[in-house]
C-alpha cells in the first residue's frame, strides 16, 4: 500500500504535530509514505518518509498550486491520498478528476464551509464533535494520539525558579496559541488571585493585549506568558490542573498530553473535552462566570479533581496513544480498499 499525506499550511501547532506523528508512524505500517508539505517540515520526518517539498501556503484556487500538486500526485500514483484539514482537502477536490488514489480528509476542527469534504470518498474526524452535522456516507473518527512522555519532568519548586512563581501556591496551565479562537481574555477575566499562579504556555498576535488586560485587573503577580515552549510535557506533571478557554477545538494534543499525565482538565464545552470529560469539569463556551465557579470549585482541592479523573486517566492510555491513532488509521485505509478491490 502506497499513501500520500498532504499538509497545505506553514504553522505550528496541533496539526502540523499530527501530520509528522502520523507520517512517521505509518513508515513501518504501510509499503510506502509520500509526504507532501512545506520545505520547513522536512527535517522532521523519518528517512523512511520520501519527502516532496511544496510551498501550499498560497491561495487554495491558485492554478499554478494546483497543477503542481496534481502533477505530484500523477506521478506517484498512490492508493491512498490522505488530505490533513480543510485547505488540502479543498485543494484535493478541486484536482480530483485528474488524480489518481482513493480520497480521505481529515477534519480538524468545526468550520463553517465543510463541502470540500463532500468530494472526499472518506473522511476521518479527529473528534465526534467536529464531524456533528456533516453530511457524508462514510465518516470514521480517529483520536488524535500521543506518545506518553518517558523523559525528566520538572518538580514544583524546579518549575517554580524556572517561572519565578510561589511553589506553595496552586499552579493552572493553559497551553495553546494565543489568538482569539483560544479566549484567553476570558480566562484572565475569570481568573481571581485567590486561584494561585497562572501559566499560559504559547505566543501568537494576542500576547500584547493579553498581557495588558491582567495587568490592568492587577493580576501580574499571578498570572504569567511563558511564551512558546516545546517542554510542554516536562511541565505537566507539575501542575494542579490544565483549562481550556477555547471558543472552538478539534481534538488538543494537549488534552492527550495531560490525561496521560495524569493532570485534570476542566475546560469550555468543545468538541473532543466535552466527549471524554465528566459533565462537571465541563462549562459553557464564552462563558466568563461560569468559568469562574468552576475555577474556584475544582482549585479549592485539586486532590478531588484528580481522583474524580483518575478512571479517565487510565482511558487514555488505551486510547489516545500514538499507537492506537496508527492502528485506526491503517484500519481504514485497509478497509476502504480491500471495499475498491484494491491491495
Amino acid at each position: 500500500m502506497k499513501v500520500c499525506q498532504i499538509m497545505a499550511g506553514d504553522e505550528e501547532g496541533g496539526l502540523e504535530n499530527h501530520f509528522v506523528e502520523l507520517c512517521n508512524g505509518l513508515v513501518s505500517r504501510v509499503d510506502e509514505v509520500v509526504v507532501i508539505a512545506h520545505e520547513k517540515y522536512r527535517t522532521r520526518f523519518r528517512p523512511e518518509a520520501r519527502f516532496l517539498s511544496l510551498d501550499l501556503s498560497g491561495k487554495r484556487r491558485n492554478p499554478w498550486l494546483l497543477w503542481r500538486l496534481a502533477t505530484l500526485l500523477r506521478r506517484e500514483s498512490p492508493d491512498i491520498v490522505h488530505a490533513q484539514a480543510s485547505k488540502a482537502v479543498d485543494m484535493l477536490a478541486r484536482i480530483r478528476g485528474f488524480v489518481p488514489g482513493y480520497r480521505i480528509g481529515t477534519l480538524h476542527g468545526r468550520k463553517k464551509n465543510l463541502g470540500m469534504y463532500k468530494k472526499m470518498q472518506t473522511v476521518i474526524g479527529v473528534s465526534k464533535g467536529v464531524v456533528e452535522g456533516l453530511q457524508h456516507r462514510d465518516i470514521r473518527v480517529v483520536y488524535n494520539g500521543v506518545t506518553p512522555y518517558a523523559g525528566k519532568t520538572y518538580s514544583r519548586p524546579e518549575l517554580a525558579d524556572l517561572f519565578a512563581l510561589e511553589p506553595d501556591l496552586s499552579l493552572t496551565l493553559a497551553v495553546g496559541r494565543l489568538a482569539p479562537v483560544k479566549a484567553f481574555d476570558n480566562l484572565i477575566k475569570a481568573w481571581k488571585p485567590g486561584f494561585g499562579k497562572l501559566l499560559i504556555i504559547g505566543d501568537g498576535p494576542e500576547r500584547a493585549s493579553l498581557e495588558t488586560l491582567f495587568r490592568r485587573r492587577g493580576l501580574g503577580q499571578h498570572v504569567v506568558l511563558a511564551g512558546f515552549r516545546q517542554d510542554v510535557p516536562a511541565i505537566l506533571p507539575a501542575a494542579d490542573l490544565l483549562v481550556f478557554s477555547s471558543h472552538r477545538e478539534g481534538f488538543s494534543y494537549v488534552l492527550a498530553e495531560a490525561l496521560l499525565s495524569r493532570l485534570p482538565v476542566l475546560s469550555t464545552a468543545v468538541p473532543g473535552a466535552m466527549e471524554v470529560l465528566p459533565p462537571d469539569y465541563l462549562v459553557p463556551v464564552n462563558d466568563v462566570t461560569a468559568l469562574q465557579r468552576a475555577l474556584e470549585r475544582v482549585l479549592t482541592d485539586p486532590a478531588v479533581a484528580r481522583s474524580e479523573q483518575a478512571s479517565l486517566f487510565d482511558w487514555a492510555r488505551g486510547t489516545l496513544t500514538t499507537d492506537r491513532m496508527l492502528a485506526d488509521t491503517v484500519a481504514i485505509y485497509n478497509d476502504v480498499l480491500q471495499a475498491q478491490g484494491g491491495p
